[in-house]
């Protein structure tokens, strides 16, 4: 991503964006959230074998603490 330092720490380079504001992340101050996909379970068991009944989205510590990621 070239010469874009990270938006938290303004330190390092830029690897990823968060998911909720957009801001440029490096991978020090990336924060990794797992959901579950409401849409992969019925009763409790997965639809499918090939899709994942977890979503991962990458956000920042801002966003961690304030958003609330329950669907």
């Amino acid at each position: 991503m070239g010469d874009e330092v990270c938006g938290v720490c303004r330190k390092k380079e830029v690897e990823w964006t968060c998911s909720v504001c957009g801001i440029p992340l490096c991978a020090e101050c990336v924060r990794e959230v797992m959901k579950e996909n409401p849409g992969q379970r019925v009763l409790g068991v997965l639809t499918s074998p090939l899709k994942s009944g977890m979503k991962k989205q990458k956000v920042c510590e801002k966003c961690m603490k304030e958003v609330d990621f329950v669907d």
